[in-house]
């Protein structure tokens, strides 16, 4: 088994043909090199419902045919392939077709060997099964907007709610916030997308990129950065029940 079943529950929310406005996959085109097809079929559901364009490759030489043929924004790839290797496709992607194209490696092998191996063909992430969906989807983004030389904005803010990242320093109109270190990194992901709902697995991946923890972890970091909001004024800090959480500007003033 590939995918953590605590994302389940996404998949079936959102539908494989729904795609929210603005979802954070929109305009990255994905091929994923997968054998296993249950584990294939998973991603493409899930990573389709977040905007992805998704296309699939069962085999090393399907792959490397697609990969000569077409262009990607980013490679997923499974390492234990048929007809050839994962590491032989990602030797070939770069230096027989001499691709730059974002290549992250999904796969069961977990030590540190297979790891320095990856990268050393040319893999630029690398993540060990079974894995988290939303992680997933996170890393695929992150790659895709590295290799467009994107950016975050250094200053995210809504509703008076302030955050500048170059000097890890938050406020509500103009009244600091004393947030620690896990606070302030759970307020600039959500703050990255003011308004939506951020699925539970994502806030995860964004605070422990390694290793999630188990129990109710975020939720005890939700509570720990709702109430520095509270007191500062600010209550724009949803829940979702059963999705997950979202920053909302307060509502506007009634006209007198």
């Amino acid at each position: 088994m590939g995918a953590d079943p605590s994302d389940v529950h996404d998949r079936r929310r959102d539908g494989p043909g729904h795609v929210r406005p603005g979802a954070p996959g929109a305009g990255c085109r994905v091929l994923v090199i997968e054998d296993e097809r249950t584990i294939a079929a998973n991603l493409h559901e899930y990573l389709s419902a977040r905007g992805f364009e998704v296309d699939l490759a069962h085999d090393g030489a399907a792959a490397v045919a697609r990969l000569g043929a077409e262009t990607f924004d980013v490679v997923v790839l499974d390492l234990g392939l048929p007809r050839i290797a994962g590491s032989e496709v990602l030797e070939r992607l770069r230096r027989t077709l001499r691709v730059a194209t974002p290549v992250l490696v999904l796969t069961a092998r977990d030590t540190l060997g297979d790891k320095l191996d990856a990268f050393e063909l040319g893999a630029d992430d690398y993540l060990v099964k079974p894995f988290a969906m939303a992680e997933v989807a996170v890393r695929i983004a992150a790659l895709h907007r590295r290799a467009r030389g994107a950016t975050v904005e250094e200053v995210l803010e809504t509703g008076g709610l302030r955050l500048d990242r170059r000097t890890h320093e938050a406020s509500v109109d103009g009244t600091a916030l004393r947030l620690g270190p896990m606070s302030m990194r759970l307020l600039e992901r959500l703050l990255r997308d003011p308004g939506r709902v951020v699925p539970r697995g994502e806030l995860e991946a964004a605070l422990w990129p390694d290793d999630p923890p188990d129990g109710d972890a975020l939720r005890g970091q939700v509570h720990l950065l709702r109430r520095a909001l509270v007191a500062a004024g600010f209550a724009g800090l949803e829940t979702v029940h059963g999705v997950g959480w979202r920053i909302a500007a307060p509502a506007p003033d009634p006209p007198r």
